[in-house]
């Protein structure tokens, strides 16, 4: 039998073989990387690995389109009486990888998930720690402060405070000249200007003010709610944060490797059965 001359691959072919070979090596580079660390490989690396892997998921499918392009162009009637071996095709090759990557990806999700549940249990916990440590700090310095009010000295300043304070107040209160320059000063803060608007609609809020910031009890009471809440805000924007990352890297890892197995095994069969065809077209000549 004559040998069949197949013509060059057109040059647009072997530009496209060329860029999704590249972009698909350069997945594989950053993986290998990647996967090597230098330090430690606890849950905080494997996230941070997954993570990356996943966003440059998406690398190697449009090289693997550019790849099946290229072959596509470059296809030709002669082709199903020159199949070559499939362990010699590097389309075959692209394909199996294509399938390997969408059952890594596949995994990655479970392992994504368990590592940031890990970390976020690790999260709750320092900041319950902290706030344990705050709210001993501040129990110790209200006992302290308590007392020092055993002492009748400690408590007559106090209370000469309060009125030195209640007195200079009400004076500005009185003045308007000068509370609205004390309103309209760039040096006042926005914290004072508000008790100060307050206090002159409410002259009562003044005593009351003055009362507890007075009273060790209730102002330790304030911040020890202040410090609770705090610590709850904090908890439930980590739970918010790693809830948020497993909803995306989950998308997104499944969404690509959807993509890789129906590239891989539709392409695979495909191929294998074009193979069985040429390999029969063959014998029977």
């Amino acid at each position: 039998m004559k040998a069949i001359n197949k013509p060059q691959p057109p040059f647009i072919a072997q530009i496209l073989k060329l860029v999704g070979i590249v972009l698909i090596l350069s997945f594989l580079l950053d993986f290998v990387i990647l996967a090597f660390p230098p330090g430690n490989r606890d849950a905080l690396w494997q996230i941070g690995f997954v993570t990356a892997t996943i966003d440059r998921g998406i690398t190697p499918v449009i090289g693997l389109a550019f790849l099946l392009v290229g072959y596509w162009f470059d296809r030709s009637p002669s082709d199903t009486l020159t199949q070559p071996p499939l362990w010699l095709s590097l389309k075959f090759w692209a394909l199996l990888l294509s399938s390997l990557l969408g059952l890594l990806f596949l995994v990655m999700i479970p392992i994504h998930i368990n590592n940031v549940n890990i970390e976020s249990s690790r999260a709750v916990e320092r900041i319950n720690q902290n706030s344990l440590q705050e709210e001993a700090k501040l129990q110790a310095e209200l006992n302290q402060f308590q007392n020092q009010l055993g002492d009748a000295n400690v408590r007559s300043k106090l209370e000469a405070e309060k009125n030195r304070v209640k007195a200079q107040v009400t004076a500005l209160l009185q003045n308007e000249q000068q509370f609205n320059q004390a309103l309209n000063s760039d040096r006042t803060p926005e914290t004072e200007k508000k008790l100060l608007r307050q206090f002159k609609a409410n002259p009562q809020a003044l005593e009351a003010f003055l009362a507890e910031q007075s009273d060790p009890v209730a102002l330790g009471s304030k911040r020890l709610s202040q410090l609770q809440q705090q610590k709850q805000q904090s908890v439930n924007q980590a739970r918010q944060e790693a809830l948020q990352s497993s909803i995306r890297m989950t998308v997104r890892s499944l969404l690509i490797s959807i993509a890789y197995i129906f590239i891989g095994w539709i392409g695979l069969r495909n191929l294998i059965g074009a193979n069985r065809s040429a390999t029969t077209q063959s014998t029977l000549q």
